[in-house]
């Protein structure tokens, strides 16, 4: 008759971090954007997206759309309806949801000429304001257009 052992800790702590991160192993639909790709094409006006500090992103009928700035993505809202937008922090290029994002409405170069940026952080976005004769606010207040309120 073999004698019975107990499961060793090292076994325990294993099984432990496994079941742990097992719901977190698979994107579940809505939990955020999939990245952007250089080189696609921007859903409304065809740019290929190049700068990916303006770029910006939202699900609208059951598929991602990209696109290469804010202004863009603010005109086609008006379009096609839906989806919560992301948009790319100017410093880091990460997609940060419209809510958390400060939009700098300045005068600098930008993708379609509009001189909006997101920042994740409102201190750097007012920094950039002053540098460039802009204001800051949330994306929704924008107008469709994409200009100032």
């Amino acid at each position: 008759m073999r004698e019975h052992r107990p499961v060793p800790w090292v076994w325990l702590a294993l099984l432990l971090v496994v079941a742990l991160a097992a719901p977190g192993c698979g994107a579940r639909a809505g939990s955020g954007p999939p990245s952007i790709r250089p080189g696609t094409a921007c859903a409304r006006c065809g740019m290929g997206i190049e700068d990916l500090k303006f770029a910006s992103t939202r699900e609208a009928g059951g598929a991602w759309r990209a696109y290469d700035s804010i202004e863009c993505l603010v005109a086609d809202r008006t379009r096609v309806p839906g989806g919560t937008a992301w948009v790319a922090d100017y410093e880091t290029k990460t997609l940060l949801p419209e809510a958390a994002a400060w939009i700098l409405h300045g005068d600098f170069p930008s993708p379609m000429g509009g001189g909006l940026a997101a920042f994740a952080d409102r201190p750097a976005a007012e920094s950039l304001a002053v540098a460039t004769r802009g204001t800051v606010g949330r994306l929704s207040a924008l107008p469709p257009a994409g200009g100032t309120p």
